[in-house]
């Protein structure tokens, strides 16, 4: 079976600076894997490169594959990476919803890259596809609000319009950048949450982004931590003490836990930490 998510040895450089150096990550199908580092470690562009936004530098041989077709190579985006991208729903931090419309057309925006073009202009949808709107957005817990505009919603119910137009969408691998960045404790909570259901009982393959690691020891077995551009780990959460944050990030590490996270009597014992490119690999999750 091929891997949900491929990158091999891809850079990035932005005037002069290194966003990304030589990266290669594996996400298997089915996997709920977090993504986290200081600020500038490189998590939104690495992001952005598997989402087929972003090329990367044309030198070396990079790729990147989603279900085991080519997103890019070499720094070029293939021709079917638009039919590609129909299977990755992609939540950004900033909602990215049309405050003037509906919840609901919002939601329905998700089946433009599976319509014609025409159609699509003319929002031409189908009671079928109204209908898979809303048990989306049931699904997220705001069918309620499916005739509000989305400028009406709070910034948590806006994250979970973005996750069901990604449920509409029909996405196989679900990319998040960040998506609890802005949001209160309690919010933070429910969109992880519904990250977590949809990995679990969808299988829905899910990379998220995550600036605090607590979210991260809840949600996601694996972690991948990038510090300037490299992957520094790549093993089981468990493992992210603040001592071994520490060890990887020096003083950046202080701004990846919540205060208190020294403090779980519960949380078990991590495995022994093994940083990738110092040691060996670490054991896969349990």
């Amino acid at each position: 079976m091929a891997s949900a998510v491929s990158v091999e040895k891809l850079s990035k450089t932005f005037g002069g600076t290194k966003a990304l150096d030589d990266v290669s990550i594996t996400v298997e199908p089915g996997e709920m894997v977090a993504l986290i580092g200081a600020s500038g470690s490189g998590k939104s562009t690495l992001l952005r490169h598997i989402a087929g936004l972003v090329e990367a530098d044309r030198t070396g041989d990079s790729a990147i594959s989603i279900l085991g077709r080519t997103m890019q190579t070499r720094g070029r985006i293939t021709p079917d990476a638009r039919e590609i991208r129909s299977s990755v729903g992609v939540v950004f931090q900033q909602f990215n919803l049309v405050g003037r419309l509906k919840v609901l057309t919002n939601v329905l925006i998700g089946n433009l890259g599976n319509m014609p073009r025409l159609k699509g202009c003319l929002s031409l949808f189908t009671d079928e596809q109204k209908k898979a709107a809303m048990r989306a957005l049931h699904r997220v817990g705001i069918a309620k609000q499916a005739m509000q505009r989305g400028s009406t919603l709070s910034g948590g119910q806006q994250q979970r319009a973005a996750i069901a137009r990604s449920l509409v969408q029909g996405a196989q691998v679900l990319i998040a950048d960040e998506p609890i960045a802005s949001l209160d404790p309690s919010s933070a909570r429910k969109v992880m949450d519904i990250l977590g259901d949809l990995n679990r009982y969808d299988r829905i393959t899910v990379l998220v982004s995550l600036h605090q690691v607590e979210y991260a020891l809840n949600y996601c077995p694996r972690t991948i931590a990038l510090r300037n551009g490299q992957v520094v780990y790549d093993g089981p959460s468990e493992a992210l003490t603040p001592a071994f944050l520490g060890e990887l990030y020096g003083a950046e590490s202080e701004e990846l836990f919540l205060p208190g996270l020294e403090a779980e009597p519960d949380r078990p014992e991590p495995r022994t930490p093994k940083p990738v490119g110092q040691l060996a690999p670490a054991p896969a999750a349990a």
